[in-house]
Parts: C-alpha cells; structure tokens; sequence
C-alpha cells in the first residue's frame, strides 16, 4: 500500500485496443503518476481477452497473459505504475463485447461468481511480483442494478439491500480468492450503479487492509455527454437533469455536495483518505467549460487527499475524451484518415483543458513505491 499512502497520485485511464510505445513515452512525458488499464479490447484469437470465454472460465490464455505482460513490462520500463481493470469477467461479458445487452449473470449465478474469483486468483499468481502493478480494480463499473431495474435512468434509486449484499459476497469471495496467492498487492473496489458515488450510502467495506474503494463522476451527464448536450449547457451554469425534469445549476459547490457520500462512508467506517480513488471522471472534450469543469474537480480530489485517473489517455478508438487534441471537434474526413494512418494526430499540449491535466501529473510525487 506504499503506492498509496504517500501522496495523492494522479494518473489517466488506457482502454485501448493496442498500447504502443508513443503512448507509454508520452505518459512518461507528461509525468502521469499512473495508467489505470484495462486489457479487454487487445487482440485475442479467443471469445474473451484472458478469459477465453466469460460463459465458461477454464483458465488464463497464456498467448494473451505474454501480451498483458509484455504491456506491463513496457510501463514499468519507464517506471508508470499499473492499476489492472477488467472490463469483463465470468458470467458479466463487458457490455459493447456482446450485441450491446448487459451481460449480468454474474450477479444471479454463484457458479460465475465462483469463476470469476478463481479468475482473479489465478491472475493474481501471475502478476504478484510484476513490479508494475500497484493494484487490481477487480470490475470496472458493476451495476447489479440492472437485475431489478432495466430502466436506464436513476438505478442508484432501486432498494440497494439487495444490491449491496450480492455485491459485498462477490468482493469478500474475490479478496479470499486473491489472498490464498497475493496477500499484499491492493485490490480495489468500484462501488455499484456505475461506480457512482451515491451508492456509497450503502457500501459496505471488505475486511481487508490492503483494499481501496473507487468512484466514477460524469456528472451531470447532460453536460459531459455531448449527445444530450448538443451545445447547451455549459459549466458552471444550468444544466438539465439525466431523466429530464429538472434543471439544477452545477458548480464546484454542487460537485461537492455530488461527491458527498464518499466522505460519509469515510466517516463511518474510518476509510483514510489515501483509500478513495476517484477512479475516472470527464467529459466530452468540446463541452463548454470543460477546463473550469476539470479544475473544480480536481482542486476538490486534492482538498480530499484522494487519488484520481482521468478518462481517458490518447484513445484509439474515439476522441471524444482525447484532451490533447483540444475542445474543437475533428471532421469525420480527418477521423478516416487517422485510422487509415493516413494522418497523424495533431496533438496541442497546450490547449486550456489538456494543460490543467498536465499541471495536476506534474505536480504529484515522482518514481514508483510498490
């Protein structure tokens, strides 16, 4: 837990279907203090990245485990810490892996559950001594929810009993699971709906010393999102509600009082700061505001002593939340010609929003403690 107890660091998220060298040196560039990655979209001759199918675990793909490290040893080559997510386990296939329906049987069938720790155990043998990795964020945004609640709105409203008792027995079996091999590397825990921060009203901590606990914030998702937005909103300022029927006025005040929760569960439990990670946040790059919306965020991050990664870092894929590009939106003309590598990136250091992220990168401790 060294890692964490001695500053707030500060990293950025990598979901890329390939991470090449470019990206490592510019991270190690900019001085991200570490790379939350999650592996599930690198190439695979199976189903699943490192499952080899998510309906039936039988064990690592060792072709796929050699990429994991290979891109581990990478990172730890220019000595960027490593904090492992996956995007899909046994029984709970990552939503755009499969025809865009959740996969949530993971959450009814102890039998995925049991797969998914044995999973966790059997990577955990693997990467314990990878001097890369300083944490296993064990499921990216689970949302058991959706078991009782298929609307898309509000689903930290559905009874969380419920919720939070599956959810606990899948995180206390996993810890188990891990620690029979690993009993030191931090493991790390999305709360449910998303990893949203209300749900931390009903979090219930894992009996574990090594253990951090995350949330995600997009909030209001009608500013970050630039679908709802459409030029709209702005920050600070009047921002419509998710299910629209309310308008609320969102500055770093109303972040605050967002974000509230996590300081409640603090309390409760006696969670030291240096155990919350503010494990993504962002928006659409061409919001306006995004730079104010960004500071506030991370000036209440390091009020709180708590780590945060930013989503994301030179994405492959979209652009959307590539901030090295700036706030101006690329034409689909120069997009085709980028993917047919055609065309570089026209990266802006710079640029107001990027600068902020790279102030906060700079500004945190340097080298890796394990």
């Amino acid at each position: 837990m060294l890692f964490w107890q001695t500053g707030v660091r500060k990293g950025a998220n990598v979901f890329n279907r390939k991470v090449d060298s470019d990206l490592i040196k510019a991270a190690k560039e900019y001085k991200i203090g570490f790379i939350r990655l999650a592996p599930d979209k690198f190439e695979t001759t199976q189903r699943d990245f490192l499952l080899g199918n998510a309906d039936n675990y039988l064990g690592l793909i060792s072709k796929d485990l050699k990429v994991l490290k290979d891109v581990l040893d990478a990172f730890h080559q220019q000595k960027i810490p490593v904090v492992l997510t996956m995007l899909s386990l046994p029984g709970s296939r990552w939503k755009q892996n499969n025809n865009d329906k959740d996969d949530l049987r993971l959450w009814s069938d102890q039998a995925f559950q049991k797969q998914a720790a044995k999973f966790w155990q059997d990577l955990a043998k693997e990467l314990k001594d990878h001097p890369a990795i300083v944490g296993y964020n064990i499921l990216n945004e689970p949302h058991p929810e959706r078991l009782y609640n298929t609307a898309d709105s509000a689903i930290y409203n559905v009874e969380q009993s419920k919720v939070q008792k599956n959810l606990f027995g899948f995180y206390s079996s996993v810890v188990n699971s891990i620690r029979q091999v690993d009993s030191e590397t931090p493991i790390i825990f999305d709360s449910s709906s998303y990893a949203d921060s209300n749900t931390f009203n009903k979090f219930e901590p894992v009996s574990d010393k090594n253990v951090l606990y995350s949330f995600h914030i997009y909030e209001p998702f009608a500013y970050t999102n630039l679908k709802l937005n459409q030029g709209n909103f702005a920050y600070p300022g009047h921002v419509q509600s998710f299910d629209a029927k309310k308008v609320e006025y969102w500055n770093k005040d109303k972040l605050k009082s967002y974000i509230e929760p996590v300081k409640i569960f603090q309390k409760r439990y006696n969670i030291p700061d240096y155990k919350i990670l503010a494990g993504e946040f962002g928006g659409h790059r061409c919001s306006k505001g995004l730079e104010h919306y960004f500071r506030d965020l991370t000036s209440i991050f390091n009020e709180y002593n708590w780590h945060f990664a930013v989503y994301g870092f030179r994405e492959d894929i979209w652009d959307g939340m590539d901030y090295e590009l700036g706030s101006k939106k690329l034409s689909w003309k120069d997009w085709q010609a980028i993917e047919e590598g055609r065309m570089k990136k026209n990266y802006l250091p710079n640029n107001s929003i990027f600068k902020i992220l790279r102030e906060e990168w700079s500004s945190q401790l340097a080298g890796h403690s394990s």
